[in-house]
């Protein structure tokens, strides 16, 4: 996506567990952890880099299948003050997160299912 790598070594530990929960897995273990995860838990952790954010309003929008970027999940969150963002999760659990705003008019959407 855009600048800020931000690791998810804390969601990999605090949801090593949970992965399996999730039904027949989506390939990508943070997000599979995520999932698991009530809204709030979603919320926090998907918001743990990003500076200010009140995270609220986690949206999974899907994962990759296809292509270079197979297995890469999408998530969009909403922060209490307003901004929102995408946020790109690897199957090795880096992620980065762009705001929503920053992806107008590239043919991206936050909160939209793919």
């Amino acid at each position: 996506m855009r600048r800020g790598i931000l690791l998810l070594a804390a969601l990999m530990v605090a949801g090593s567990g949970l992965g399996a929960l999730a039904a027949g897995g989506s390939g990508n273990s943070a997000n599979d952890s995520l999932l698991a995860m009530s809204p709030d838990q979603q919320a926090k952790m998907l918001t743990k880099g990003i500076k200010g954010c009140d995270g609220e309003s986690p949206f999974p929008m899907g994962v990759t299948t296809t292509g270079k970027a197979k297995g890469y999940a999408y998530w969009s969150i909403r922060c209490k003050d307003g901004r929102s963002f995408a946020i790109q999760i690897t199957p090795k659990s880096q992620a980065s997160a762009a705001e929503c705003k920053a992806l107008e008019g590239s043919g991206k959407e936050c909160f939209k299912k793919f």
